[in-house]
């Protein structure tokens, strides 16, 4: 008997419904056989015979259940990324979003960026380049950039700055020469790079948002791309009302395309550029 066949639709369900609630995750129908793979990937790990024990373990409030769920979502994820994805929304942070967020901030020099599901650490990296790149005077200001990702294995990766040339398909070259160090066929990043990003391992659908004790509180730019395709449309909009309160007023949500199709964005205001949406809380 497979693996897929022990496990009866009625518990698959419950599985899929259980997962969704605790990370937003969404597992879509062309996924099951591998998401069941997986299910019996970790009871193997952990010696559980009966996918029900498995998944009375995952519901249970302890200690070990929540070590567990750290492992299943390695499993789960989706952890590729490369330096400056979509150079047309780059462009748009270069020529129009940074811009004006450093002449509003020229008085107490202080940005705050989130990039949030960062996997790999590419993403806020990336951000962090950027400034370095339009501030000349990047020394007197006070420049903040989190990392938030619900995998602590991708977060072990991006904390270690090392990158091999996968991640710079779509990098110019001079951004790597300038800011990587080549050393046998693998990429250090910055030390002065480095230092600008903290990465911290969140859930978006379950941690609190704005946390202050992570200092993640008054925004200035979120950014939550190629991660809301992966939940459900609840998960969403529960993510969207904790990001509208931690943006700042005239902060700004950047998503992949067309990922909040399905949502009311009443709460923003849409600007609209040749090469992405963009979303800005009002001040009020």
């Amino acid at each position: 008997m497979t693996n897929t066949k022990s496990l009866t639709e009625e518990l698959k369900q419950a599985f899929i419904e259980l997962i969704a609630y605790q990370t937003g995750l969404d597992i879509k129908h062309r996924e099951k056989t591998d998401f069941v793979e997986k299910i019996f990937s970790r009871m193997k790990a952990l010696k559980l015979s009966l996918p029900e024990h498995y998944y009375h373990f995952l519901e249970s409030a302890t200690i070990e259940s929540f070590k567990e769920w750290r492992k299943l979502v390695i499993l789960l994820t989706n952890t590729d990324s490369y330096f400056f994805r979509d150079q047309g929304q780059f462009n748009v942070l270069r020529n129009h979003i940074f811009p004006e967020i450093i002449k509003r901030k020229q008085l107490n020099k202080t940005i705050r960026l989130c990039s949030a599901g960062c996997a790999t650490g590419e993403e806020p990296y990336s951000l962090a380049i950027l400034l370095r790149e339009i501030i000349p005077n990047i020394e007197e200001w006070k420049i903040m950039i989190f990392g938030l990702d619900i995998n602590q294995a991708a977060l072990n990766k991006a904390q270690t700055g090392i990158y091999t040339s996968w991640s710079f398909r779509n990098s110019p070259a001079e951004i790597i020469q300038r800011y990587f160090l080549l050393i046998n066929d693998h990429y250090l990043i910055d030390r002065e790079i480095k230092q600008m990003v903290k990465f911290i391992n969140f859930n978006l659908v379950k941690d609190p948002l704005p946390q202050f004790g992570f200092q993640l509180r008054d925004m200035d730019l979120i950014i939550c791309r190629n991660v809301f395709i992966y939940f459900d449309v609840g998960a969403i909009a529960k993510v969207l009302d904790k990001f509208y309160h931690t943006l700042q007023p005239l902060g700004y949500l950047l998503t992949g395309h067309t990922e909040l199709s399905s949502q009311n964005l009443n709460k923003f205001q849409t600007k609209v550029f040749p090469e992405s949406l963009i979303y800005q809380r009002p001040l009020k």
